[in-house]
């Protein structure tokens, strides 16, 4: 056996996936185990605070990088702790870090983690940094996950779109006979999140039960869907430097909708630019959901609505494929963390527009 573990934390800033995968046989990956190790409302204020401009930011995020490895470790030793594993037994952990910025279009991304502070709290090598060398070659650095899903999810036979929404939500386009391709969709559940805690103090809007009790302002829905980021076409990607609470504000007066009128409005325009998302790729299929949005009842029936009525043939969740759908993303980072050992590169040219394949990812070591 040779195992990997691979960490997430998505733009929903809700907590840190971490998987444990075994790649002993020809490199075919195998989940094993997962956990969610969740922030705390202190920690997802400090990385919040990050995503926009502000005072002392230097500061700011190294401390915020301190704290990510700090909870990286506790989530890799509990772990360890639950498959009765120890440091020595895993090759490397493979880290997302936290995105706190995504601006390819100037040449960076940003995702802070105190990665050499993470192997030295948990003894083992690991590999971070995975999205700089796509943008290093004229890539849009995002969504990194496609290759993965080609691998593991890939059918000879049925056309298959794997969405996940988490903060943004991200499509994988699998059509037999065609090259692999993905990209953002728009927002996943970052403002249906940000408006749950302003106007409810509650994390998320569970099962999108306040949201299918409201009604979707349609002219607000209209005026957001006019953002030239629904109209761009493949490759693009996106984060909350646009779909935050200034990008709710453009429309005058949304703040004095009633609250879940206000929600209502934010999930439709989730599954509306899901749905219509899907029209750059000229194709129906099958579509399966995976990240926390699957949990969103509302949101899932109103994709399931738009999509069945615009030709595909079925929504569902990656857990018709015997995938749990909550560890999708931290598996596909332990798969990429595996690449980056064996210096094998992900072909993402397709899905990202970079101009070659790439090994992605930088190396920190353990301690000696």
């Amino acid at each position: 056996m040779t195992f990997y573990i691979g960490l997430m934390s998505g733009t929903s800033i809700d907590g840190i996936d971490c998987v444990l995968a075994d790649f002993a046989e020809n490199g075919k990956p195998e989940y094993v185990s997962g956990l969610e190790l969740p922030w705390s409302p202190e920690d997802r204020r400090m990385f919040s605070a990050l995503t926009a401009p502000g005072p002392d930011e230097i500061h700011r995020a190294g401390i915020a990088g301190c704290r990510y490895a700090e909870r990286a470790a506790e989530a890799v030793k509990a772990l360890l702790a639950k498959n009765s594993l120890s440091p020595g037994d895993i090759r490397a952990v493979a880290s997302h870090g936290q995105t706190i910025r995504h601006e390819p279009e100037h040449g960076f991304t940003a995702q802070i983690g105190n990665h050499a502070l993470l192997a030295a709290l948990t003894g083992i090598d690991v590999v971070a940094d995975f999205r700089s060398a796509d943008i290093a070659l004229g890539g849009q650095g995002a969504p990194l996950v496609p290759a993965f899903h080609q691998e593991i999810l890939g059918s000879a036979e049925d056309t298959r779109f794997i969405i996940n929404i988490g903060g943004i939500s991200n499509v994988t386009a699998l059509i037999p006979g065609r090259r692999v391709t993905g990209y953002d969709l728009g927002p996943g559940n970052t403002l249906m999140d940000l408006l749950a805690l302003k106007l409810f103090n509650a994390p998320c809007d569970r099962d999108g039960l306040r949201a299918s009790q409201g009604r979707v302002n349609e002219a607000a829905l209209n005026l957001f869907l006019e953002d030239p980021f629904f109209k761009a076409r493949p490759p693009k990607s996106t984060g909350r430097e646009l779909f935050n609470e200034r990008f709710l504000m453009r429309f005058p007066g949304f703040e004095t909708l009633p609250p879940r009128d206000q929600l209502a409005t934010a999930c439709e325009l989730t599954a509306r630019s899901i749905a219509d998302g899907l029209n750059y790729l000229e194709e129906k299929g099958d579509i399966y959901i995976c990240g926390g949005g699957c949990h969103n009842a509302y949101l899932i029936e109103r994709i399931r609505d738009l999509a069945l009525k615009r030709g595909h043939r079925k929504v569902t969740t990656v857990s018709d494929l015997g995938i749990d759908p909550d560890f999708l993303e931290g598996f596909a980072f332990a798969w990429l963390g595996y690449r980056f050992i064996m210096r094998q590169p992900v072909n993402m040219t397709s899905v990202t527009g970079s101009r070659t394949p790439a090994v992605m990812g930088c190396l920190y070591p353990r301690p000696c």
